[in-house]
């Protein structure tokens, strides 16, 4: 090689080293500034989740109620449940929702739902396997079922022993329909209430429930598709509102018996099972379908043109 070939080869050297240690990175981006084309992409960070709202504000002054319930494999527990007196007192002062139609309202609502977030992730419990599901959903089930019947025209069904200021008289009966923090801190209530409670509960654990409602009665409908337990001696009973399998929930009429030494004995009523209760409504009937996320829309109406006042009028 002669001596000019080795010079163009040094020079070409120098000027690779040259784009290496100067130009290039003059074009890259300074550190944390946005990539150039063809880069490699960043690594995605998922947001950071917002703390869930505690079931009850630090501090200040709170309902406590402490139930004994009996669950799906027999065990006997006790769950307490706080609700914050402020959202008691801010439901007893709320007008009640006329049209049954607007009562899944009453399940869905926000102030609760931190209260019923609480209480079923502890009756029911976050789990992996899939062959646990069917007991968290009956724990929650038998739950509400246990708490006491109470009719709406007895002051005892209220803790302040006097009848709600929205309570309405309907002839010789009273209706007053319970959001689901009232029914835990009265620890009481009927068919309708116990329906809106077990709804609420189910929904935040994202199950999807109607409302059945029948001319003496309120239940639940849980949908569930291909429902037909091996063990069951009944056939389950559903309804179909659009499309949709939704099987018959007790929440009230909890079975039982009563021996002759006063003994107690007392059966949950499992889900699609209208046989046993003591409503004839129930075991012949079919109930009105109220979903919980139900829009009032207008209803179809013959407008009449409005006149327009003559000139000088």
């Amino acid at each position: 090689m002669e001596w000019k070939d080795i010079v163009s080869v040094l020079a070409g050297g120098i000027v690779i080293l040259l784009v290496a240690l100067v130009v290039k990175p003059a074009l890259l981006p300074a550190s944390g500034g946005p990539s150039l084309a063809g880069a490699a992409p960043p690594v995605y960070h998922p947001p950071i989740p917002a703390p869930a709202a505690t079931p009850f504000p630090e501090g200040a002054p709170v309902y406590t109620r402490t139930f004994r319930w009996t669950s799906i494999d027999g065990g006997v527990h006790t769950t307490e449940v706080r609700v914050p007196e402020a959202l008691f007192l801010e439901r007893r002062a709320t007008p009640r929702f006329a049209d049954p139609l607007a009562w899944g309202r009453y399940a869905l609502a926000d102030a609760d739902r931190p209260v019923l977030d609480d209480l079923a992730r502890r009756i029911a419990p976050p789990t992996a396997n899939p062959e646990e599901e069917y007991f968290r959903l009956m724990n929650l089930i038998f739950f509400v079922q246990q708490i006491p019947y109470a009719p709406d025209n007895s002051t005892d069904s209220y803790t302040e022993g006097v009848l709600p200021r929205y309570a309405r008289h309907v002839g010789k009966s009273v209706e007053y329909t319970r959001y689901p923090v009232e029914t835990l801190v009265d620890g009481k209530g009927d068919s309708e209430d116990a329906a809106i409670l077990m709804a609420g509960l189910l929904d935040a654990l994202s199950y999807d429930t109607v409302l059945l409602r029948y001319p003496d009665h309120m239940a639940l409908g849980i949908r569930m598709e291909g429902f037909n337990p091996y063990y069951a001696k009944y056939t389950p009973k559903y309804f179909t509102y659009e499309g949709k399998h939704y099987y018959y929930v007790e929440g009230t009429n909890y079975t039982s018996v009563s021996t002759g030494n006063s003994t107690f004995w007392a059966r949950p009523a499992p889900i699609g099972d209208t046989r046993a209760g003591p409503v004839e409504s129930v075991r012949s009937g079919t109930p009105e379908i109220i979903p919980l996320r139900y829009l009032l829309m207008p209803a179809e109406y013959r407008i009449h043109p409005v006149r327009l006042p003559g000139r000088g009028a």
